[in-house]
């Protein structure tokens, strides 16, 4: 028998206990009606592409990224300017303590591009982290409201359901609901300004 790795272990631990979590979840709860569980299942995805609000947050998310982006490339373009002058022809012009200043000018700059770079990776991944916190508030109250509407038990994320029927798929009427929402929170900031 081959021996699992700790990571394989762990999300095989993981994956039986969310299994089991919703097979006594699905198994314990019933309705009062008939016992049977009506749910519905939203695609977060789509909800993220398809609604004002994940629109507006990916459209954030690329001005960041962009914003950063031109920043690292400024930098990235004094390097490769200075780049030249470290050529034999020219460094044999310069006096040793012009050298000298030249090669630490260069290794200040090359660690400043290598700082600008881990922050710009931890700023998307910061920014990112917002967006799906953000987005997973709102797809849930939506979700919420569209359940309510619709009688439904609960409402699942499409990820942890490796099959569903389409008849089960509530992620139109969750974007409509988040619209609606988005609606309503852009009128009340505009009357505020």
């Amino acid at each position: 028998m081959k021996k699992m790795s700790l990571v394989n272990l762990v999300r095989f631990i993981g994956l039986g206990a969310v299994a089991g979590f919703a097979f006594f979840a699905l198994t314990s709860a019933s309705t009062p009606q008939n016992g049977n569980i009506k749910v519905g299942i939203v695609n977060f995805k789509s909800c993220l592409e398809g609604s004002k609000l994940g629109k507006q947050e990916q459209a954030r998310f690329e001005q960041i990224k962009k914003q950063l982006e031109t920043t690292i490339e400024a930098k990235e373009k004094e390097l490769n300017e200075m780049a030249p002058k470290f050529s034999e022809e020219y460094l044999d012009t310069l006096s040793p303590e012009a050298e000298a200043e030249l090669k630490n000018k260069f290794k200040t700059m090359s660690q400043e591009l290598s700082q600008q770079q881990n922050q710009y990776y931890t700023m998307l991944n910061q920014a990112n982290y917002q967006i799906v916190h953000k987005m997973g508030e709102s797809i849930g109250q939506a979700a919420k409201k569209v359940a309510q509407a619709k009688g439904l038990d609960m409402a699942l994320n499409e990820d942890i359901c490796f099959y569903h029927a389409p008849s089960f798929d509530i992620s139109k009427e969750v974007i409509s609901e988040m619209d609606a929402q988005f609606e309503k929170d852009s009128q009340k900031s505009a009357e505020k300004k």
